[in-house]
């Protein structure tokens, strides 16, 4: 049965049913093609219908969930082969941006995002005390996009937050432990002295290692979420 705990305070039901049934689905423990029923989630949760049905149309809105021919709800499977595709043309993307920010950037907006992410650093060493999981996923969306921002290409910015849209729900994957989080901030520092010492060659390939690296990271835990997935009776 699912409980709430102390961080759930101040969460509405719709909230912590939304948050709780993310983090389950993400984690791979509901197996695809499990119907998700509300009057059953409502008694897991200790709820009403009303803000499980609330819950449950926002995780279809983010594609976690699908809905059949008959109008039932279940746990959509991450599709790897859209994944490596995604990936390439992030690939490229970002690496266009990162060269174009060394050579042509607006300087003062990367030195601010540099600012940022030092603080990041530091209070990661300080106290581990930075959003995880899903929340951390917009922190370094938000890098990218700025960096993106800075280097004067409106369409790598456009088309990079689409691309963000499309693989929010499989990035997640990314930073699910410590670890992965202290790599990324490193890395991005890494990317930024490259950009502002305007070694354009060398933030490319910084860049292009970065997403690499992440990608095979999604791979591998989408891989053993897709395994607790499909063997969960």
């Amino acid at each position: 049965m699912a409980r709430s705990n102390g961080g759930e305070r101040g969460m509405s039901h719709a909230e912590r049913v939304y948050t709780g049934l993310r983090e389950q689905l993400l984690r791979g423990e509901l197996p695809v093609g499990r119907r998700l029923v509300e009057q059953q989630l409502a008694a897991d949760f200790q709820t009403s219908r009303t803000p499980v049905r609330e819950a449950l149309r926002r995780l279809e809105g983010d594609g976690h969930i699908v809905r059949d021919r008959g109008g039932g709800l279940s746990p959509s499977a991450p599709s790897v082969k859209s994944m490596r595709e995604l990936y390439e043309v992030r690939v490229a993307i970002e690496e266009l941006a990162a060269r174009r920010a060394a050579t042509s950037g607006d300087r003062s907006r990367i030195e601010a995002i540099e600012q940022e992410w030092r603080a990041l650093r530091a209070a990661w060493h300080g106290s581990r005390v930075l959003p995880r999981g899903p929340d951390f996923v917009h922190a370094d969306e938000g890098f990218h996009r700025a960096l993106a921002a800075a280097s004067g290409n409106d369409v790598a910015e456009t088309l990079l937050g689409d691309l963000n849209d499309r693989i929010r729900i499989l990035r997640v994957h990314d930073f699910t432990t410590d670890d992965r989080i202290g790599a990324t901030i490193t890395e991005h520092l890494e990317i930024l002295t490259c950009v502002l010492g305007r070694d354009a060659d060398a933030a490319a390939a910084f860049m292009r290692a970065h997403v690499q690296r992440s990608a095979l990271v999604v791979r591998e835990r989408v891989g053993e979420a897709l395994t607790r997935m499909f063997e969960l009776p």
